[in-house]
């Protein structure tokens, strides 16, 4: 079954990230209501018409104290009255605040409009309130209602944010937002959600406004200072990560790692990364071998990209050597157990690329790199790639 959604507000930062989100279903079709169709009953209509549910998230979050409770009231009375005056009922997933229970005007608002979703639900209506924290995101307008948006585009600036308040904030990703709209609105469109609901949108756990700000400065001092992509394990860390980079000129996008050479060929350390180690690549002459060490603790996997060449291996302790053969134009992935010697040979007439993994990033003071030679033993055994 195929069904409508239609959308208020779909040009703000959380409406654009809900249309994108609704228009990847197969089963649905997005309409978007035009803002001068608020001041129009006729145009209201018209947008309501073919819509099975609606996202109302149209509203004013800057103003006056009395424009803000005005207005934001004003856009769900016209569309309740315009919805029960349409030929067939949608359903109207309402975005609320966790500022609800606050005196300001912004809360009073959201539940003011809670209170005509819910006496609306009692004469047939299908509604729910979403109960949402503070949002972030990409595309979040700085300076405006995320201090995290604020913040970022500070530090893109290369500006020193200041701290007005440091009060605890609810952090919900503008992503996982659309999610959860996502999903009552497949509720509702199914018809397995009746009546009036509220409901509480997850955020992570609050966060000090100064934590916050060491957060996303540890990002870029992670960065700038040692070279190294910050431990992003944490999907909310990862958010905000991604979250700030987005508000950086496309030039701190461009990293040109050094190259170091010397007549084996090239090395390059291509990325760091806190918690996963760096990944790096090397090129080899003809006839060259890089290697000849072994490791106690540290994990390492190559790959050959390009050119052919024979990875050995022997166990420290063991006179068997084991060789594995490998190509460019069938990448293999070898990992290199620790306590064995190895090295890899370029086997071919062309220069050799190989792209390495380590979960270490290198330490010159603690390397845990030990010298061996690998065919220091007579005995060989081959293994195939």
């Amino acid at each position: 079954m195929t069904f409508t959604a239609g959308v208020t507000g779909a040009g703000g930062f959380v409406g654009q990230h809900v249309v994108r989100r609704l228009t990847q279903r197969t089963d649905a079709r997005v309409v978007v209501c035009p803002r001068e169709a608020w001041n129009s009953p006729t145009r209201l209509a018209a947008f309501l018409a073919p819509c099975d549910v609606i996202v109302h998230l149209a509203g004013l979050n800057r103003g006056s104290e009395d424009e803000v409770y005005r207005r934001n009231v004003e856009l769900v009375e016209r569309l309740v009255a315009a919805v029960e005056r349409a030929p067939r009922s949608p359903g109207i997933v309402f975005a609320s605040s966790t500022q609800r229970s606050r005196h300001n005007a912004y809360g009073r608002s959201k539940r003011r409009g809670e209170d005509l979703l819910e006496a609306w639900s009692t004469r047939g209506g299908n509604a729910v309130s979403l109960e949402i924290p503070n949002v972030f995101g990409p595309g979040c307008r700085p300076h405006y209602n995320s201090v995290v948006a604020t913040f970022c585009d500070q530090l893109a600036r290369g500006e020193s944010p200041r701290i007005v308040s440091d009060a605890e904030i609810e952090f919900v990703w503008v992503g996982d937002l659309a999610a959860a709209i996502d999903a009552e609105v497949g509720e509702l469109a199914a018809g397995r959600s009746r009546g009036y609901r509220l409901r509480r949108v997850p955020g992570r756990q609050p966060l000090l406004v100064s934590e916050l700000l060491d957060k996303l400065r540890g990002f870029l001092d992670s960065e700038d200072e040692r070279g190294i992509v910050p431990d992003l394990t944490d999907p909310f860390d990862a958010q905000l990560y991604a979250t700030l980079r987005s508000y950086l000129p496309l030039a701190a996008h461009v990293k040109r790692p050094s190259l170091h050479a010397d007549p084996r060929g090239e090395l390059c350390e291509v990325i760091k990364l806190a918690g996963a180690g760096q990944v790096f690549f090397s090129t080899t002459r003809p006839g060259v071998t890089r290697g000849n060490h072994y490791h106690t603790r540290k994990s390492e996997w190559f790959c050959v990209l390009q050119g052919e060449a024979v990875i050995r291996l022997r166990r420290i302790g063991s006179d068997v050597v084991e060789e594995i053969r490998v190509r460019g134009d069938s990448p293999t992935f070898v990992s290199i157990p620790v306590l064995h010697a190895h090295h890899i040979e370029n086997a071919g007439p062309d220069d050799l690329l190989t792209m390495f993994w380590t979960n270490e990033i290198f330490d010159p003071a603690d390397p845990d790199t030990f010298a061996e030679a690998v065919l220091a033993a007579p005995q060989t055994q081959a293994t195939a790639a």
